[in-house]
């Protein structure tokens, strides 16, 4: 079974249909097949269970029960941290992330985003003079659109591309904690738009969610 990847909702208000559409446009629709090989595990109880847990359907079943029961709703990013620092080995028995992880806060519903979080690595003196490298209990957090939440975490979970390649280092830490989010991708703006393979299927899944009111 493939690791799965934590998902955390702290917002106090979480509309069933703004997750279901924020749960679905983080999701691979170009590497993997979806929905039987998503990795998104939406974490809702503090009581982490023995085994593996699958990955969340969406749209997300019974939403009104599990939101109303969410055990991470107004924590902050660092309550979160000290959660998944202190469950880490939990964690790597039922094959959960602990080193990545994304956030689903107020501001996340209100402007389509997430964070997307990592576990710091120092590397120590030779780029930072401060001692010795290695990993740390400290964590890093980019703000940025659901559509693009997949392919960084997915570069950060394999260590294919650092935090730094995702991230505005010139615009600094925000108020919120996080690190504003700056695309590797070529601008294009102006171009003409036209939809890659992937986008025409999470736009046909985002079509079937909509048509079945799960979205709007």
């Amino acid at each position: 079974m493939a690791q799965q990847w934590p998902v955390f909702i702290t917002a106090a208000r979480a509309p069933p249909k703004v997750v279901n559409r924020a749960l679905l446009l983080i999701q691979d629709f170009e590497y993997t097949k979806y929905p039987e090989e998503s990795q998104w595990t939406l974490l809702t109880s503090k009581d982490l269970p023995n085994v593996p847990p699958p990955a969340t359907a969406v749209p997300l079943p019974n939403p009104d029960f599990v939101l109303a029961r969410n055990a991470f709703t107004s924590m902050s990013l660092v309550e979160i941290n000290t959660f998944v620092r202190t469950h880490e080995d939990s964690l790597k028995e039922i094959r959960i992330s602990s080193h990545n992880w994304v956030v689903i806060d107020q501001k996340g519903f209100e402007t389509s985003t997430c964070l997307v979080c990592e576990q710091y690595y120092n590397p120590g003196e030779e780029y930072d003079g401060e001692g010795e490298g290695g990993i740390t209990s400290e964590f890093r957090a980019c703000r940025l659109p659901w559509e693009e939440t997949l392919i960084t975490f997915c570069n950060l979970d394999i260590a294919n591309m650092s935090f730094e390649d995702f991230v505005d280092e010139e615009a600094g830490e925000q108020a919120d904690g996080s690190w504003r989010w700056r695309s590797c991708i070529p601008n294009t703006k102006g171009e003409e738009i036209i939809l890659t393979a992937a986008e025409e299927k999470r736009e046909k899944a985002l079509k079937a969610l909509r048509d079945n009111g799960f979205v709007d």
